[in-house]
């Protein structure tokens, strides 16, 4: 068997979503953390893959960040999954912390974000991991930074989630009517460390909008939820013109929230 990676491949930031988690998966591979890769076989002209990975060890895969999620300062940043053999056993702490020490070692910040996993009931562990843009620091996170995360929960009907009651009011945005607009829950490893509450909105503006008009209408989604004590985020970046989607977190801070 031979690794399925032919080369080392090259970051892009203007492609974050593609190039970002293909580079951490094969950092990766190359600390024996990964999904490690390999070509089983041949078939009609293509390489078979499978997974090499050693038993109780589990097994890591970098996933894509909207950039309104990343850390202020960050130039690169995923979700970095990690998930157990349940068949034999795994230690968390020692696998996590040595994911974490061997990413580090290659210039990646690592932060075990969002909600603490109980191995007793999680199917896996987060890791947030991102690098910082040329004399950025990373931001100083509190011990206690995501201590307001609610317990996930069902919504029964007569019931209304907060997310469904977000997605509700923005679709009546006049911003809304002229695009297409999505509402998802989000990983809380991508929260900001400050909400008790938080979603993803991904909102596909009317074709060849300037971006003068994507930000008035972005400014429209805030002022609307604004009003029931949320607020939103936007990537650090600039937003181009005839930009074809933008991505925004809608939270609510943990001192002006009330349980979910």
């Amino acid at each position: 068997m031979r690794s399925a990676w032919t080369q080392p491949p090259v970051y892009d930031r203007n492609n974050p979503s593609r190039t970002g988690p293909v580079v951490v998966n094969y950092d990766l591979d190359q600390l024996k953390v990964g999904e490690n890769r390999v070509v089983v076989g041949r078939r009609d002209g293509f390489d078979l893959q499978d997974r090499d990975i050693a038993p109780g060890d589990g097994w890591c895969r970098a996933l894509y960040v909207p950039e309104c999620a990343w850390p202020r300062g960050a130039d690169l940043c995923v979700l970095v999954e990690w998930h157990p053999d349940r068949k034999v056993g795994s230690d968390w702490d020692a696998r996590l912390d040595a994911v974490t020490t061997g990413l580090r070692s290659l210039d990646y910040v690592v932060e075990r974000a969002g909600r603490p996993v109980n191995p007793e009931q999680d199917l896996r562990a987060n890791l947030l991991v991102y690098r910082m843009e040329p004399g950025k620091t990373p931001p100083q996170r509190p011990d206690d930074a995501w201590a307001y995360v609610q317990p996930p929960r069902t919504y029964k009907w007569p019931e209304t989630s907060p997310r469904e009651l977000i997605e509700h009011w923005l679709r009546e945005a006049k911003a809304a009517r002229t695009g297409h607009l999505v509402v998802w829950d989000t990983e809380s490893a991508l929260w900001p460390p400050e909400a008790s509450f938080c979603t993803h909105v991904r909102w596909w503006p009317a074709p060849d909008s300037s971006s003068a008009r994507v930000y008035a209408g972005l400014r429209e989604f805030a002022s609307i939820v604004q009003g029931a004590d949320y607020r939103t985020r936007l990537q650090e970046r600039p937003i181009p013109d005839a930009v074809e989607s933008v991505d925004l977190l809608v939270y609510r801070e943990a001192d002006s929230a009330t349980p979910a």
